[in-house]
């Protein structure tokens, strides 16, 4: 089946466009042409503001004990939200637990309604060559580092970890105690982000906000973009749309349409995941994003 959705006010995180795709067996097949000469049946939804489906962060799902908290957790959490997408991990004590808890935690999302990317969390004494080792031999494109001193970091044979990650480049992230007040939090992601840049690893600046959409910069970095959020010829037709007055001009970023603006549809691989506010929870037709190369784009 081909359709052709027409001139629809888009946001695509830092900038606005008026969007027209053609779409074919679930598949955008082209963007922004002259589709005037095409007979195909037409979708006018200009009323309205599209975005792509959005990436989150959750690092601290929690144990599902029955299905129905697993299905109310991502409906409200995730699909309610309009993500498609989620980035979460499993977590560590001893590189001997490496293989299990990574086991363990794909087991625990094969009821997934969403595609997923899998992370390590660990504490920063763990952050050795046998580690990124261990990440490179899974397609593990990204570890959460939590510490909560600057020592903490200077200890680390940073050296010998940056010729660890030739050719997979492993993206590092900062992860902070909470318990850590606003002074002490700004000391240790400065240190971060000053010790990290001047050894040449890649890495985020800033701890990520869990439950938000991620900024464009760390899905480029971590290699999810162009594979989701996105709108590309060749890719998947999965987009939001979101309640627009006639009389309002909307031209910031993702993140403002998502704060601000009602969602009332999200389309996930050309199904309908929510229609205004009315979920329909597909268990297990969320995939794990295997990252064959993060950073590719940065």
């Amino acid at each position: 089946m081909a359709y052709i959705i027409e001139e629809v006010p888009c946001i695509e995180y830092d900038r606005r466009r008026n969007i027209s795709m053609l779409v074919k067996d679930n598949e955008i097949r082209s963007i922004n042409s002259n589709y005037k000469r095409y007979t195909f049946p037409r979708m006018n939804i200009s009323p309205f503001l599209m975005s792509p489906v959005h990436v989150m962060a959750d690092l601290e799902l929690p144990d599902f004990l029955e299905f129905s908290h697993f299905k109310s957790y991502f409906t409200a959490e995730f699909i309610k939200r309009g993500c498609t997408t989620l980035i979460t991990s499993f977590s560590i004590d001893y590189l001997s637990q490496f293989e299990g808890s990574l086991s363990q935690r794909r087991t625990s999302l094969l009821s997934s309604p969403i595609d997923y990317c899998l992370v390590l969390k660990c504490r920063m004494k763990l952050m050795t060559p046998d580690l990124i080792r261990q990440l490179k031999r899974n397609n593990i494109p990204a570890v959460f580092i939590e510490f909560t001193t600057v020592e903490e970091l200077e200890e680390v044979a940073w050296g010998w970890i940056k010729q660890t990650l030739f050719g997979y480049p492993v993206v590092f992230c900062p992860v902070i105690p909470s318990e850590i007040d606003k002074r002490g939090r700004a000391k240790l992601v400065k240190a971060w982000q000053e010790l990290l840049k001047k050894e040449g690893i890649p890495h985020i600046d800033s701890p990520l906000p869990p439950k938000k959409p991620l900024p464009l910069q760390f899905l480029k970095k971590i290699g999810i973009y162009p594979l989701k959020g996105n709108f590309r010829v060749g890719g998947e037709i999965s987009y939001n749309l979101y309640q627009s007055p006639a009389s309002e001009i909307v031209d910031d970023c993702q993140s403002f349409l998502y704060d601000n603006h009602m969602l009332i549809l999200t389309v996930n691989k050309g199904k309908v995941l929510m229609s205004n506010g009315k979920c329909f929870f597909q268990p297990g037709i969320g995939e794990e994003l295997i990252i064959k190369t993060p950073g590719y784009l940065t």
